[in-house]
């Protein structure tokens, strides 16, 4: 057997570094991109939300002074479309709420974020150096912040679009506090083209403090649904009520055997409200009175409690009615369904906070809120979550609550809103 030609020993030499050169650079790319995704979902991230937070503190200014209400937020609406210009996306305006979507550069699922942008009538302090120029009305729920934190998420996720999975849409909402714009958004066909695959929103929380992150698994906002009652009687001279059937009476008997749904039909592990807030009736102090109107709200945790207690107010207000001599017209209008996040989705929350602000900054609620939140209808129609940041400063300084006059949040806390709001768009 012959020696080997040198030709040939220089060729296989060659074609072994070859080898070796094309394996490193498989192993270099793939370095690269593991870098890439590590700064994408972290440390990336979050010097990328430091570098944007003069602007979304900016922003949040800027709308914090001019406070809408109820589909007639029209300089909101102006400066939300200017912002969105401004960070060169796409979006779409129509009956009164806003709508963008950024496209990302990998496949993976459509993510949908929701901000509310409406405000309060409610009169704002002197003091505050973006004071509201809306006399009377105040962003005094933090709207303003939650439509800051969701541009600045926009604008960040444009910035990163290619390295973006699937998609990001952004649900700017109007009318929260008064009419509710979600239901007609989602009816309007908001959460398709494209189809969102998981949603989420989230409110700043006066309770907690800045770096608190706090959702639950299944339902964590009730029902909210208005009673209105009317009792109808006989009129008398208030010296001889055997004469009449006076609707006061009644209506006072109906108002305490209401209670009795909560105390007696509705399980102690359960949660659920009756308030009448609202009774009118009566003419003149010697006047058996034939009319009474009331009014008040119905809280309930679940589906099955609800359709059970709308039952019972409209029994139990007829057949007291009825023994006492006169008739009553109950009636329940549904208003916001329970908010029953999807546990899957609570966890990822939980999980994201975690990863970012430590366990101990990942809060779990103990029990679901009875105030309502209309976020309900975007989880009719895809599966997600909704949470809460802390907007204290610390432990030693609570906030005043939601929609008081002395509310003023912590402007640190839209670091977190933004960073939350970018892994849950950026993690598959």
């Amino acid at each position: 057997m012959g020696m080997p030609k040198p030709s040939s020993i220089v060729n296989s030499r060659a074609k072994k570094r070859i080898d070796f050169a094309f394996i490193c650079g498989i192993m270099k790319k793939k370095l690269r991109e593991k870098r890439k995704i590590k700064m994408l979902t972290m440390e990336g991230l979050k010097n990328l939300v430091e570098k944007n937070m003069p602007w979304a503190i900016e922003t949040r200014r800027a709308l914090h002074k001019i406070p809408e209400t109820g589909f007639q937020e029209v300089k909101t609406r102006k400066l939300i479309s200017e912002k969105l210009s401004e960070i060169g996306c796409e979006f779409k305006e129509e009956n009164g709420w806003i709508t963008a979507f950024i496209k990302g550069g990998k496949p993976g699922p459509i993510t949908g974020i929701r901000a509310d942008f409406d405000a309060l009538p409610v009169t704002e302090p002197e003091g505050c150096p973006f004071r509201s120029e809306h006399e009377g009305w105040m962003h005094a729920c933090g709207h303003d912040m939650h439509t800051a934190i969701l541009l600045t998420a926009g604008k960040i996720a444009n910035e990163i679009r290619d390295d973006l999975p699937g998609g990001l849409k952004l649900l700017f909402q109007p009318a929260e506090e008064s009419i509710g714009g979600a239901k007609p958004m989602v009816e309007g066909g908001v959460m398709e083209n494209p189809t969102v695959d998981r949603v989420y929103g989230l409110h700043v929380m006066p309770r907690l403090v800045t770096g608190n992150v706090e959702t639950r698994p299944n339902t964590l906002n009730a029902s909210t649904d208005t009673i209105s009652i009317t009792v109808k009687g006989t009129s008398s001279h208030g010296a001889y009520p055997e004469n009449g059937a006076d609707a006061i009476v009644c209506a006072a008997q109906i108002i305490t055997a209401l209670q009795s749904i909560v105390a007696r039909n509705v399980s102690p592990l359960e949660s659920a409200v009756i308030t009448i807030g609202k009774i009118e009736g009566g003419r003149a102090s010697n006047i058996i009175c034939d009319e009474v109107r009331m009014k008040g709200t119905l809280r309930t945790a679940n589906k099955a409690l609800r359709e059970m207690m709308m039952k019972r107010i409209s029994d139990i207000s007829n057949m007291i009615a009825s023994g006492m001599g006169c008739t009553a017209e109950a009636e329940v209008s549904e208003g916001y369904s329970a908010l029953v996040n999807t546990p899957a989705h609570a966890d990822r929350i939980l999980d994201i906070a975690s990863e970012l602000f430590g366990k101990e900054n990942a809060l779990v609620k103990d029990a679901p809120s009875m105030g309502g939140e209309d976020f309900s209808y975007f989880l009719d129609k895809a599966p997600g979550a909704f949470f809460h940041v802390g907007c204290s400063p610390d432990k030693d300084h609570i906030g005043a609550p939601l929609h008081s006059e002395l509310f003023n949040p912590d402007e640190n806390c839209m670091r977190v809103g933004v960073l939350m709001e970018l892994m849950l768009a950026v993690k598959e």
